[in-house]
Formats: structure tokens, sequence, C-alpha cells
């Protein structure tokens, strides 16, 4: 990988000065536009990084003075997220100081569903990005969809930014009472 440009090197000083400071090993998930650019899909400039993490890993970064800019914690529940996630997340070994802190990036695949959730102009661009770089098809997008909106708490949304992106990356019709599959798991 390259050298880590900003906001990427803010936040690996900002760990490396916690890390001392840290009582219990830790996990952060980079999500967003600082997990899309490490995934080498998109090369654009992002100000903030966006993460999820337990409360508890949110209070030891605040306890080491390191919860500040460029760092923003995300709730999950605001992203629509398959319940699998995590097992799909990439470790970031350039960010990471074993074995106190750990960080991970969102799938790509994950990554352009959870971008369905606020689907702004540049969340659109990332997604488009992220499925012509990465070769995802449309049956694999739609399958993993239907499980995480299961969990998701605004389905509808995502439903419509989701007919939106097909017709615009596939140029496909998608409606989702009657193209989406069964969830698998049970929500």
């Amino acid at each position: 990988m390259k050298p880590l440009e900003e906001p990427l090197e803010s936040l690996r000083r900002l760990l490396q000065e916690a890390r001392q400071k840290i009582d219990r090993p830790i996990e952060i998930i980079l999500i967003g536009g600082a997990a899309a650019l490490l995934s080498e899909a998109i090369n654009r400039i992002t100000n903030d990084i966006d993460i999820l993490a337990s409360k508890r890993t949110v209070a030891a970064l605040q306890r080491a003075g390191a919860l500040k800019f460029p760092i923003q914690p995300v709730a999950d529940s605001f992203l629509c997220l398959h319940p699998d996630y995590r097992k799909s997340c990439k470790y970031v070994r350039e960010l990471s100081f074993p074995p106190k802190i750990r960080v991970y990036r969102l799938s790509p695949l994950d990554l352009a569903i959870s971008k369905l959730s606020r689907f702004q102009q540049v969340d659109v661009e990332d997604i488009e990005a992220i499925l012509t770089n990465e070769k995802i098809d449309r049956k694999t997008l739609v399958r993993r969809y239907a499980t995480a909106r299961a969990y998701y708490t605004n389905p509808k949304d995502t439903d419509f930014n989701l007919r939106l992106l097909i017709r615009k990356v596939y140029g496909e019709e998608f409606d989702p009472q009657k193209d989406l599959p069964k969830p698998r798991g049970k929500p």
C-alpha cells in the first residue's frame, strides 16, 4: 500500500499516541470514505474518518485523548449492514497497533450497502466506483442487501435508493417488492 495520506495519517498518529493510554484491546472498523480509500476503489479526498466502535471502545479513545477530529464515531444502527459484516471486514495493518488497537475496514460490498443509508451524491459515486472496481454483480449486491435490510430500521428509503442505483449502474429495473430474495438467517 502507498503511504497514508490525510486524514488517515492523522488517525495513525492519534492511535499511536493513544496505545500507551489504552488499558485493554480495542477494535475499530473504518466505514465511509476512509474505508473506500483504503480499498482503493475510489480516489477522492475525505475530511473525516467515520468509525464503527463499541461504547467501550469510544470511551477508551476518549480517555486516551484520541477521540477528536478527524475521528467521527457512527452508530451501527444508522447504517444498513449485513448482520455478519464483521466477518467480512479487512484488517488494516498500517493503522493497527497490536495487541491493543486493531483497525479493520468494511468489505467493499458491505461498504456499498452501508452507503445506501445516506445516499448523498458522493455516496452514489463511491458505490458506483466500488461496484465497478470490485466487479460486484447485481445478484451478489441484491442478495447481500436482502439480508442487511431485514435488520435495518428504515428499509423503505434504502429500497428506493437501491432501485435508483440498479437502474443507474446495471441499466435494469428493480422492484424491491418482487425482486428481493428472502433474507438469509433470522432477523
